[in-house]
């Protein structure tokens, strides 16, 4: 076993850089984690909205999805779809959607008659 001594204001400093190195960590640790924010070409979006990019085109037009232009190419925030996409979700109680499906199977059923 080997002994290492160190002068007094060395292990000062040593001990200060490891208290800074601490402080950094547990700041952020806490603090919020900043993602990258992710770009998607048009491409790239309609394969993943499984829309075609002329969809996309009307979509931009109407104003229905945020997009940049940069350079000539439009580009997609991720978060600015999803918030686009959460907004526009229809939402219904189950007991409308059990008299929709009845109502549709009673007209397919005469419409098959």
């Amino acid at each position: 076993m080997e002994i290492i001594t160190f002068d007094h204001q060395v292990f000062r400093d040593l001990s200060n850089k490891i208290d800074k190195i601490a402080d950094y960590v547990f700041k952020k640790e806490t603090s919020p984690l900043q993602e990258r924010e992710v770009w998607l070409t048009s491409e790239e979006l309609a394969d993943l909205l499984k829309i075609s990019t002329r969809t996309l085109q009307r979509m931009r037009k109407d104003r229905t999805i945020a997009y940049s232009m940069i350079r000539n190419k439009c580009l997609y925030r991720l978060s600015d779809v999803e918030q686009s996409i959460r907004e526009r979700i229809v939402s219904c109680n189950p007991q409308t959607l059990d008299e929709f499906r009845k109502n549709y199977l009673l007209t397919r059923k005469n419409a098959s008659l």
